[in-house]
């Protein structure tokens, strides 16, 4: 199954209103999905994507123009239950001292969705052929990059010494590029190093800006 629908735009020619319709577009994305996980990226196309939902190929271009569309779809879908996670994380955490312990709960979960929704993997790979590796200036990571300029600004997690945007546009992106790196991997034990590098390359930035507790403390 795609992740939970949100709120935001859908990458559709029309967002469907009607419940037929929307469920129509659910069996589409479920159908792409489906095959991410179970096809080498590249052989994903309209056809396939037609066949095992159950459609015609036009209905999927009533609905997504491009293929391309469908699949910005499916990430602006992932992007936000990851923000989710992210969000909710940082809130459980807010007085944790260990600053590495913190970064590595809310980063661990990338590695608990991509194990839970196996075509997360298929789909990173297939939209870095398509647009490069992601970027904060896309419209998902940019909300998380602005999720965490707001409370740096505010002075929350320690944040001093820096720009908040500059800080949290260098740490989301940080963490992008590794995660692209991440779905690269074949190797469970070199995802897990991607991981842990991802971790260190983080502690290691936001140490300059965000003060542990016992650093105030002292």
């Amino acid at each position: 199954m795609v992740p939970t629908e949100t709120d935001t735009p859908m990458h559709t020619r029309a967002t469907p209103k009607q419940a037929r319709a929307r469920q129509r577009v659910a069996d589409i994305l479920d159908a792409a999905s489906a095959l991410l996980a179970e096809r080498p990226p590249g052989d994903l196309n309209t056809s396939l994507i037609a066949e095992r939902a159950g459609v015609p190929v036009s209905s999927i271009y009533r609905y997504f123009p491009t293929l391309r569309d469908l699949l910005d779809e499916l990430s602006a879908r992932a992007a936000g239950d990851l923000r989710q996670h992210f969000i909710e994380t940082i809130a459980a955490t807010e007085g944790e001292p260990d600053l590495v312990l913190r970064i590595r709960r809310t980063l661990e979960g990338i590695r608990v969705f991509m194990a839970e929704h196996p075509y997360y993997r298929g789909l990173l790979l297939l939209l870095a052929s398509l647009r490069g590796v992601q970027s904060v200036e896309d419209d998902d990571n940019a909300e998380l990059v602005g999720f965490l300029a707001d409370r740096w600004a505010r002075g929350l997690d320690g944040f001093t010494g820096g720009d908040p945007q500059v800080v949290a546009t260098t740490a989301v992106q940080i963490a992008l590029t590794l995660e692209d790196r991440m779905a690269r991997q074949t190797s469970p034990a070199l995802e897990a190093q991607y991981h842990e590098e991802m971790v260190r390359a983080l502690d290691a930035y936001l140490s300059l800006y965000l003060r542990r507790d016992t650093e105030e403390e002292s």
